[in-house]
């Protein structure tokens, strides 16, 4: 189980956008190159990309891959999650179609080693210095690597669809997730022929009554996956890399990512990740798209951990305030968290909830009236805190 090796894009990030443009208008004759070179020199594809459909069809991919390349030049981004797919998807294409794949990962090399040379013409003649010459060389070289391991797992993805490997990845997930003794973990991980993660993080999903089947793709095929089981879960060594397609999760799923975990803890790992999906369904966990990484949510998943615990907390920790309105209320305890978290001054709290100081200094008055020495106890200072964050984090609770 491995995340894809990937360029993080930043030696393209440096070279200057005078490149880009000096390329882009060539690169349908890159492309084409690109295939003749590749028919030429492997036998295999010499039928297919000689001519015909095969060969035009193969020419406009590879102008769409090169465009894409291309574009990162002089743009801080990272290798697009969905150029990997496509390396995946020749992967797997190479298997059903009968390729070897030594054949699939030499016309990788080859492309890259004629749009290299193109590449180094068109520079030169736009009158490049040797150190952006250098900068390209070294950007062709990682994502050769890039696309060579890219390519692999489609093609060992596509194969062990064939032999079974995926159902053994299906009970590592299982047998992960359900907390087998370590020796049972062992014998499991040398079945499905992973190698052995340090660290992994569970994945739990949930679909809505009606949401459309999990699509295929969203997930690499190294990943030990089962949208559709149940529960519906997934484990990985490398999520940032590994969940990027989850982001294209169609509506009504929702997907939450737990912490990286010792293989033994993934149990645990899964468990906050559920808690996770539980609390984004009631609102109490904001996430900008359909995955919640439970990294963002620490303070509010340890909070709520057990709400019975933490609503008795706040009800007898904040019951000075009980007998306040509404609004009085809410101010006051805006002032006594502020208060509790950095011990400001009348000034320095004033600046920090954008107030006067004469009116955080009634506020400090009457706190002081409600919770008298408490307010100077470190111990009593740290439940109010937790008090305060809880009943936040808990609405209709105030």
């Amino acid at each position: 189980m491995r995340g894809s090796a990937a360029s993080d894009g930043s030696v393209w990030a440096r070279l200057p956008h005078a490149l880009g443009d000096a390329v882009r208008p060539r690169i349908p004759e890159i492309a084409r190159a690109c295939i003749d070179a590749i028919a030429t020199e492997i036998p295999d594809y010499s039928r297919t990309f000689g001519h015909g459909p095969g060969r035009a069809a193969a020419i406009e991919q590879a102008r769409r891959g090169i465009e894409r390349d291309v574009d990162r030049v002089g743009t801080p981004a990272m290798w697009q999650a969905d150029r990997l797919a496509e390396f995946r998807g020749h992967g797997r294409a190479a298997f059903h179609s009968g390729l070897s794949r030594e054949a699939v990962q030499a016309a990788v090399r080859v492309s890259s080693r004629v749009t290299w040379r193109w590449i180094a013409d068109i520079a030169r003649e736009a009158g490049l210095s040797a150190d952006v010459l250098y900068g390209a060389a070294e950007g062709m070289f990682a994502d050769v690597e890039t696309a060579m391991a890219a390519v692999a797992e489609g093609y060992s993805a596509a194969e062990a669809a064939l032999s079974g490997t995926g159902e053994r990845h299906r009970r590592l997930l299982r047998a992960l997730l359900g907390g087998r003794t370590p020796a049972e973990v062992d014998g499991l991980v040398a079945a499905s022929g992973l190698p052995a993660p340090d660290r992994v993080a569970a994945v739990a999903f949930r679909a809505l009554p009606g949401a459309p089947e999990f699509p295929p793709g969203l997930l690499p095929e190294h990943v030990p996956a089962d949208p559709a089981g149940d529960p519906p879960a997934a484990l990985t060594p490398a999520p940032e890399t590994d969940l990027a397609g989850l982001t294209d999760l169609p509506a009504g799923w929702t997907a939450a990512v737990g912490p990286l975990v010792p293989p033994a803890s993934a149990p645990e790992s899964f468990r906050i990740a559920r808690r996770a999906l539980d609390l984004a369904a009631r609102g109490l966990l904001d996430a900008p798209g359909p995955v919640v990484w439970c990294r963002d949510h620490v303070t509010t998943l340890l909070l709520l951990a057990d709400e019975f615990l933490v609503t008795q907390l706040a009800t007898t920790t904040l019951s000075p305030l009980a007998g306040l309105s509404g609004k009085r209320r809410e101010q006051l305890a805006d002032t006594l968290l502020a208060l509790v978290q950095t011990r400001g001054s009348a000034p320095e709290l004033g600046r920090l909830l954008e107030l006067h100081p004469q009116t955080i200094r009634a506020r400090l008055k009457k706190l002081a009236e409600l919770f008298g020495e408490r307010l100077d106890d470190p111990g009593e200072r740290l439940r109010l805190e937790l008090a305060l964050l809880a009943e936040r984090a808990l609405p209709g609770r105030e």
